[in-house]
């Protein structure tokens, strides 16, 4: 049986010691988003991009320990539980998983504004971790919400064309549907 994630001792507050702890007994920080996000800005993007890249390994790694088990072969909902505990609890945001027909989607609701562009860069670098596979995560800007489609290396690419002419997720996928049905 595969096992949920469980949040209760996720983090571990030390008033005596002014300390916050995870489960692993890492030391971690309670800063104010706005501040993280002042000095993403300050480091630039290719700095910011690796800070999220090393976080969602970071996270991919726990997620992995957690399940103990090849996460390839697990249920998608398993490894989803996992993540949307993880990204809750850095306080980016709420993970729903919608698949469109062979289309997986990430959808990740209230996450601040300023990073929703950049959590594909950690998201991709968590899957890649916890399924030992390289992904990419194309971002789509949808309302409040910031959604990402799983694609492979190869399928990135029309995806960031298709993309980059104003298709919205939806032409996307339909795009991509299409392509896989005349393939057939």
């Amino acid at each position: 049986m595969t096992q949920r994630f469980d949040p209760t001792r996720s983090i571990r507050y030390d008033l005596e010691r002014g300390q916050l702890r995870d489960e692993e007994g890492t030391l971690r920080l309670n800063i104010p988003a706005a501040l993280l996000l002042r000095l993403c800005e300050s480091a630039g993007e290719a700095a910011t991009r690796d800070f999220l890249s090393a976080l969602g390994t970071d996270i991919g790694r726990r997620i992995q320990a957690a399940l103990g088990q090849d996460l390839s072969a697990a249920p998608i909902e398993s490894w989803a539980e996992h993540l949307g505990g993880q990204l809750a609890l850095l306080g980016m945001g709420e993970l729903l998983i919608e698949r469109w027909g062979k289309a997986l989607v990430l959808r990740v609701r209230g996450a601040p504004e300023e990073l929703k562009g950049l959590i594909g860069v950690l998201l991709e670098a968590v899957l890649q971790r916890a399924l030992g596979r390289e992904l990419r995560l194309p971002g789509f800007s949808e309302g409040a919400d910031a959604a990402f489609l799983v694609v492979s290396p190869s399928t990135s690419e029309e995806v960031y064309r298709l993309a980059g002419t104003g298709a919205s997720l939806l032409r996307v996928i339909e795009v991509l549907h299409e392509k896989t049905r005349g393939a057939a």
